[in-house]
C-alpha cells in the first residue's frame, strides 16, 4: 500500500505515506469487524430451534471468514 501511495504522490514524505497506509489499514480492519458483527445481529424473528441453531452457525462462519480475510 505504502508504495502505490508514494507512486501516486511522490511529492509526500516517506512518514506522510506511512500515515495514510496506516490509516487506510485500520479503517479496513474497522469495516470488516461491522460486516462480521452485522454477520452475526440476530433476526428478530421467532424461528424453530433446530434452524436458530443453523442459522447462529452460518452467521458465526460468515463473521469468521470476513475476519480471516485480513490474515491473508
Amino acid at each position: 500500500m505504502k508504495e502505490w501511495i508514494v507512486e501516486l504522490c511522490p511529492e509526500i514524505s516517506e512518514w506522510q505515506a506511512d500515515m495514510i497506509a496506516e490509516a487506510v489499514y485500520n479503517s479496513v480492519l474497522e469495516e470488516r469487524e461491522a460486516c462480521a458483527q452485522l454477520a452475526l445481529q440476530g433476526t428478530g424473528e421467532a424461528v424453530q430451534t433446530k434452524t436458530l441453531e443453523i442459522l447462529q452457525s452460518e452467521r458465526q462462519r460468515i463473521a469468521d471468514a470476513i475476519r480471516e480475510r485480513g490474515q491473508k
